[in-house]
């Protein structure tokens, strides 16, 4: 009888030892807590002003910004793309309508680098790249959400033309499915059939519905219709797409068509799917630090540009809250904006620790990862944290 007694509390503690082994394995390398940090409105706006600086002092006279660099070396790494300059300058026009210093120059001048680059196509015009065979329809996309968000903030129409053939040539680009071309052949004056781009398709949904608010009845927002409801339904199967894409153009595409009118059904479950893709992106993001563990557990932190999309996708997603209520729990992207500002500004280079480098010029402002930085990380965490001031404002 002891010996059976004696078995049996054997085989609890070994039960016991497992569960607790299996609840501190899970804690540590499963559930790891979030790190997102608080963070006030100045906190945002002060941490914006730093990146607009950046982009003032590494922009070009002809507009182009240093695209690539390396700070512990002092090395500009070269290289260029012509749809993160188009993106870089929405940023800094949305950086213009807070009122930050510069970013309204700064921007005219990355969009004169891009009217250089004008060409006819599709009925309308693209911005080109020179020496390339095809053409990336982004560019387009981004330079025409940029030169709208130019137009609210000055009321001047100086570029409603070219606005007008920008759209034109989108809406040339859209498969009678809404699936969107990657790239327009010069040769042919036509896209190139068969290739799509994983973010592309986001950019010319937000492009087209900002120019049905722009210039409404003239067409564009039945061809916005027709890529939002491709992006809700089908895109993800029929490009092959597995996860499915974490598609913040789409959701700044939602919050822009929710100005005009109201979302479908099928919107509005799209705009949930694509929280339920941020939020735990954001909670992964929150949770890889510098330490060894974590790079063990989680691997290397973030780029500045892959933290910067979540903040701008779930910015958008609250902008819908603004506007059509709460909708399948999108109010919760009001939380998870907080986050990524706060990781945000905590990752950011101030002026203090750009002096520890040969350029402090080239480092204060910016976002690294393992000592380099490139353009969209400045791009799109810009976007982010501006995006995410009307949220801290409203104490939401």
């Amino acid at each position: 009888m002891n010996q059976y007694r004696s078995t049996i509390r054997g085989r609890i503690r070994l039960g016991a030892i497992t569960w607790v082994a299996f609840l501190v394995g899970l804690r540590l390398l499963i559930l790891q807590p979030e790190r997102c940090g608080t963070v006030t409105a100045q906190e945002v706006r002060a941490a914006a002003l730093a990146t607009v600086g950046w982009l003032t002092v590494n922009q070009a006279d002809d507009g182009e910004w240093l695209y690539r660099y390396d700070a512990p070396a002092g090395e500009d790494l070269g290289g260029y793309n012509i749809t993160r300059h188009a993106g870089l300058t929405l940023s800094l026009y949305q950086a213009a309508a807070e009122g930050l210093a510069d970013a309204l120059a700064t921007a005219d001048r990355g969009s004169s680098w891009l009217s250089e680059r004008l060409v006819e196509a599709g009925g309308g015009v693209t911005v080109d790249e020179p020496g390339a065979s095809t053409v990336p329809v982004g560019a387009s996309a981004l330079w025409a959400v940029a030169l709208a968000e130019r137009r609210f903030l000055t009321g001047e129409d100086d570029f409603d033309d070219v606005l007008r053939g920008l759209g034109t040539f989108l809406a040339s680009q859209v498969e009678d499915n809404g699936a969107v071309a990657e790239r327009w052949d010069r040769r042919d004056d036509a896209p190139v059939a068969g290739r799509y781009s994983v973010f592309y398709t986001g950019e010319a949904y937000f492009a087209l519905a900002r120019l049905e608010r722009v210039f409404p009845g003239e067409g564009f927002g039945p061809v916005a219709d027709r890529v939002g409801h491709y992006l809700a339904t089908e895109r993800d199967d029929a490009e092959d797409r597995f996860p499915p894409v974490s598609d913040h153009w789409a959701a700044y595409g939602l919050a822009e068509t929710a100005s005009w009118r109201g979302l479908s059904a099928t919107e509005q479950e799209y705009a949930v799917r694509l929280g339920e893709i941020f939020g735990p992106q954001i909670r992964y993001a929150s949770q890889r630090t510098e330490s060894w563990f974590t790079h063990r557990t989680r691997g290397r932190q973030t780029l500045g540009a892959g933290l910067g999309t979540l903040g701008e996708g779930t910015t958008s997603l609250w902008t819908i809250t603004q506007l059509e209520g709460d909708v399948g729990g999108l109010e919760a992207a009001a939380e998870r904006s907080h986050c990524v500002a706060g990781l945000l500004v905590e990752r950011q280079i101030d002026a203090v620790e750009a002096r520890e480098f040969q350029d402090p010029e080239r480092v204060a402002g910016a976002w690294f990862q393992f000592g380099v930085t490139q353009m969209d990380d400045q791009q799109h965490t810009l976007s982010a944290l501006l995006r995410t001031l009307p949220i801290l404002e409203a104490g939401t």
